[in-house]
């Protein structure tokens, strides 16, 4: 072994030794057993129906340790026979399950039991955090809405989820839609710019819409991360506030860029399948044993791209990102089909490993460019569960209810070191703290 190469071997060995005890060290401080929990001294009603934007959006409230209540009528929230494919454990669908984690159930009836509403108010009054997704203006007809809530208890934070929000002539017009994921992705205007043969033309590149419940994640996501900061304005001022959350805007808010394209050429990104106009080389290619994603937009990284791929023939072709980002489909098209041709040489595994090692390198050498193409290969979802990642991290854990049995669910979305969320326990049967509840913060 020649002198360079010992000593790049002991670098490697030396930096995988550093990363591997920093690792074990930050693995123990990550452990949630025995920390605080931040939201403990919250109450938080659920009164969301149908709509698992305000369902997602009380879960994570729930994982940080706030004492959820999930109001629904007698009968159950119709979200528990949303599933796929119809499949259900005992009438629960497997997304409810999912989202059942750490909460309280309590059975009222506020849409049409006077004093079921006459309950909920009282709860209300000493809850910190409001979620419901009724259309516009029905919460204040029943006399439960934000208005009248907030004259007993000047510090509620209510959220409310619908289409369209609560005040625009769109909401007004369809206040009566159902909120649902697949609706709020269209009315973004992203799936009409998405598809996977864009050489077939229209009509045949059909729109796509995003994966499992995007829009409806990114909704509840938002409504969260809102009523936390209306949290922390109460807990500064005392005063609570009204958070009303578009799931059109929400998801909208998440895909800018289609926009960005729209103003710069003057007309709508079209549908380009695996193609992107605005950073390329990025998006997936075949390789010998499944797909790979490759990112890299930068001209630097483009041309370690090449050097990797053994593709420095082309450089002078392609060689700045105006020359890759043509608003001409046939142009980005050879572009992809000439680093297919390599791709397809390789195993995914492979192109990753070369990818890796390149960059190794290249961070040692002045000479490279600091070039850094990304290359992942395209996980199944059965690969990527046999990923060591997510139990090192603890993505997915084992939980087990009486009525339900064992099954696994995602959890504990973020790591921290002192306030960490967490999975205490789950259990969605229908009403099943009812008794709990009125003992607790009725009574008296």
């Amino acid at each position: 072994m020649s002198p360079k190469a010992q000593k790049e071997e002991i670098y490697t060995r030396h930096a995988s030794s550093r990363l591997s005890e920093m690792a074990r060290s930050l693995a123990d401080i990550m452990n949630p057993e025995g920390k605080a929990e931040v939201m403990d001294d919250l109450l938080v009603l659920d009164a969301s129906h149908g709509n698992f934007a305000g369902i997602i959006a009380a879960s994570f409230f729930a994982e940080f340790g706030a004492e959820v209540i999930k109001i629904e009528p007698p009968e159950g929230d119709t979200a528990r026979q949303m599933t796929p494919f119809g499949v259900n454990v005992k009438g629960v669908g497997i997304p409810f399950m999912m989202e059942g984690r750490n909460k309280r159930y309590m059975t009222l009836d506020i849409k049409n039991n006077a004093k079921d509403r006459e309950v909920f108010g009282k709860l209300a009054q000493k809850a910190a955090v409001v979620i419901e997704t009724f259309p516009a203006g029905d919460m204040d007809l029943w006399g439960i809405s934000f208005r009248q809530l907030s004259a007993n208890n000047k510090g509620l934070v209510y959220i409310a989820v619908t289409p369209y929000g609560q005040y625009t002539d769109k909401a007004r017009q369809f206040a009566r839609m159902p909120d649902s994921d697949i609706t709020s992705q269209a009315g973004s205007g992203l799936p009409a710019e998405m598809g996977d043969v864009p050489e077939m033309g229209e009509p045949y590149s059909w729109p796509l819409r995003a994966g499992m419940w995007a829009g409806w994640y990114v909704s509840g996501l938002s409504a969260a991360l809102a009523g936390t900061v209306a949290l922390i304005h109460r807990q500064n001022t005392g005063q609570g506030q009204m958070v009303d959350v578009a799931s059109m805007d929400a998801y909208s808010s998440m895909v800018g860029i289609p926009a960005s394209i729209g103003c710069t050429w003057g007309k709508a990104r079209p549908r380009i399948g695996v193609l992107d106009f605005i950073l390329y080389p990025y998006g997936h290619w075949k390789c010998k044993d499944g797909f790979v994603a490759i990112a890299a937009p930068r001209d630097h990284d483009f041309r370690a791209l090449l050097k990797i791929l053994g593709l420095w023939e082309i450089e002078d072709d392609w060689r700045y990102s105006s020359d890759r980002i043509p608003d001409i489909l046939e142009q980005a098209t050879h572009l992809h089909k000439l680093i297919e041709k390599e791709t397809m040489k390789h195993t995914g595994d492979e192109l990753v490993r070369m990818a890796l090692n390149y960059s190794k390198k290249s961070a040692r050498s002045k000479w490279r460019g600091g070039g850094v193409p990304i290359v992942m290969k395209l996980m199944t979802p059965e690969t990527a569960m046999e990923n060591k990642q997510w139990h090192i991290r603890k993505a997915f854990q084992e939980v087990e209810d009486k009525n339900l049995g064992k099954y696994t669910i995602s959890a504990n979305f973020v790591k921290m070191s002192e306030s960490p969320p967490r999975v205490k326990w789950v259990s969605c049967e229908i009403g099943k703290d009812n008794d709990y509840i009125r003992d607790k913060y009725l009574k008296g």
